[in-house]
């Protein structure tokens, strides 16, 4: 567990997470001076304190890290921890579609969130594509929701106990802070579901609002917005569907296309919508109709296990839970190191040696079982310790080494 400091307190990390408004009042104090909050993950080793960006979201504040300073951090056990590659701008080029910066996220996205009329649309889009060509690249929807993911370490676990919605919102905001989206404030376009809290409801629900507000439509222009949030359910409705979100009762249409298209492009994640061993967290674009309704037009779909670790399938949800339950500590890599030639499924870091963990699968498949064979005399070749799981064995019977 990690402790803070901030306006005279030392408290636990995710008591903060967890609890944004208790702690409102003090981190604004420590805001205005001075100027910083303090993390102790390395206090235990006497370590000196590391500075924490303290960043506004509406009313609430949440703790971010420090530019330049996430390689300070205790690796196992701090999710403030990054490695220099991720910590800050100075890795990334201007073609980049996401990029870290000192007042949080800068990301382009592949959908527009300004629309206007045709007849300009067209006119626009014929002057600026040779610009787009030449500049940035842009990021699909849940290339963006993975990118958050790492950068919030939300794909680590520490061994904790738990990890709830109010964790993972907190990590987010953290990370998008005063960065922008296409150009724009990030915070005027992008939502993220707060964890519902029966006293918090008034104040949650104003905010909420308040962004759906800035959502409109006009006879000459769509402005959109992004919502983050977990997938509750996605039922049928008399013209396409209804996707009904996690902590609000607000609903968005969408039409049959869309979602059938997510069926197929998130074919891991859509069976897996209202399994308790699971969670589903959604990027929504969303906009209003002519008619004043919310309509989803595009969406991606993130498979997680139930403590909201990314998942390619649900025998990896199945694994994570179990790591989970185990009180292990192990990461999920979401994309590729460039000095990695192969990614595990997960990899174990309470070990003497990181273990790599592959949940095998498609064993009909022959392309697969050539890449199977691959992984497997690369890690020999190596020495390096793997542990395999090859569904339909049952879970139980696959034996992990003990943590060191």
């Amino acid at each position: 567990m990690t402790n803070v400091r901030f306006d005279g307190l030392v408290t636990s990390l995710e008591d903060v997470q967890d609890n944004p408004a208790r702690f409102a009042t003090r981190l604004e104090r420590a805001k205005r001076s001075p100027g910083y909050a303090e993390c102790l993950c390395q206090s235990a080793g006497g370590g000196k304190p590391l500075r924490l960006v303290v960043r506004r979201y509406g009313a609430l504040f949440h703790l971010a890290r420090w530019p330049d300073e996430g390689m300070h951090h205790n690796r196992d056990l701090c999710s403030f921890f990054a490695d220099t590659t991720d910590a800050g701008s100075s890795s990334v080029t201007g073609q980049e579609a996401i990029r870290n910066t000192a007042a949080g996220l800068d990301a382009r996205l592949d959908v527009s969130l300004t629309v206007r009329t045709v007849e300009k649309a067209r006119r626009e889009n014929s002057e600026n594509a040779t610009l787009r060509a030449e500049s940035r690249r842009s990021a699909p929807l849940l290339g963006f929701l993975r990118r958050v993911w790492q950068d919030a370490r939300l794909n680590h676990w520490s061994a904790e106990a738990q990890r709830n919605w109010g964790t993972c919102s907190a990590r987010i905001l953290a990370v998008l802070g005063d960065g922008k989206m296409n150009g724009k404030q990030i915070q005027d376009v992008v939502h993220v579901m707060r964890r519902y809290e029966e006293s918090e409801l008034p104040i949650i629900k104003a905010e909420f609002d308040a962004f759906l507000g800035r959502i409109h439509t006009t006879p000459t222009t769509s402005d959109r917005g992004v919502i983050i949030a977990e997938i509750k359910a996605i039922d049928p409705s008399k013209y396409g569907f209804v996707i009904r979100l996690r902590q609000t009762f607000e609903t968005f249409y969408a039409s049959k296309t869309l979602i059938e298209n997510a069926a197929r492009s998130f074919r891991h994640a859509w069976p897996m919508i209202g399994k308790p061993e699971a969670r589903i967290v959604a990027v929504l674009v969303v906009e209003r109709t002519k008619d004043g309704n919310l309509r989803a037009i595009d969406l991606a779909l993130q498979l997680c296990s139930r403590s909201f670790i990314a998942c390619d399938s649900s025998y990896e949800v199945e694994m994570a839970n179990r790591l989970v339950g185990e009180r292990r500590r192990f990461d999920k890599p979401l994309r590729r190191d460039q000095s990695d030639d192969m990614l595990p499924d997960f990899r174990l870091t309470d070990t003497a040696r990181p273990t790599a963990i592959e949940v095998y699968g498609m064993e009909s498949n022959d392309a697969y079982r050539a890449r199977k064979s691959e992984k497997q005399a690369l890690y020999a070749s190596r020495n390096e310790p793997c542990v395999e799981w090859i569904p339909p064995s049952p879970l139980s019977s696959v034996a992990l080494p003990s943590p060191t």
